[in-house]
């Protein structure tokens, strides 16, 4: 009977630790996230931006990107992290110049600041309230930095 009780400890508080990850770990809006108004737009310049010239370092961005991005996003960015693929989330590669650069910063930027509920995009998180708006712009020039285009293959000679 003794043992019959460890186990049932046992469910409810890894039960109860799933429970707490799946609120507040869970890289989605449902939880109480932040909705922007309109007047919480932030402008932003995006010729700042396509120049690279975030301000910040890109080591600190890299960092950034590894502790609040890569988990979705994969260490490279092409959308391959552990948590999408866990909770069958469809993410944004960012190693594919064509469909990253066809994104305007300023879209971008919301996304990551105000999160993708506003957008359309309701797995992407808000980040406004942890990073401030220089470490957003550094971070977007990074995920910029990912997108290097494929070299093409070069035809051989030898056709007979």
């Amino acid at each position: 009977m003794d043992s019959l009780l460890r186990c049932r400890l046992f469910f409810v508080v890894i039960s109860s630790l799933a429970a707490g990850y799946i609120l507040h770990g869970l890289p989605s809006g449902i939880a109480f996230r932040f909705r922007p108004t309109p007047a919480d737009w932030t402008p932003t310049v995006d010729a700042v931006f396509a120049a690279g010239a975030g301000g910040g370092s890109r080591a600190s961005a890299r960092s950034t990107y590894e502790l609040k991005c890569a988990t979705c996003h994969g260490a490279s960015g092409r959308g391959d992290g552990w948590t999408a693929w866990l909770f069958r989330l469809k993410v944004g590669d960012f190693t594919n110049p064509s469909s990253i650069q066809a994104l305007p910063d300023d879209y971008l930027f919301q996304i990551i600041k105000h999160g993708g509920a506003s957008l359309g995009k309701p797995g992407m998180p808000s980040w406004g309230q942890e990073l401030t708006d220089q470490e957003i712009r550094d971070l977007l020039v990074y995920i910029r930095s990912l997108a290097v285009p494929r070299p093409q293959s070069q035809p051989t000679g030898g056709a007979r």
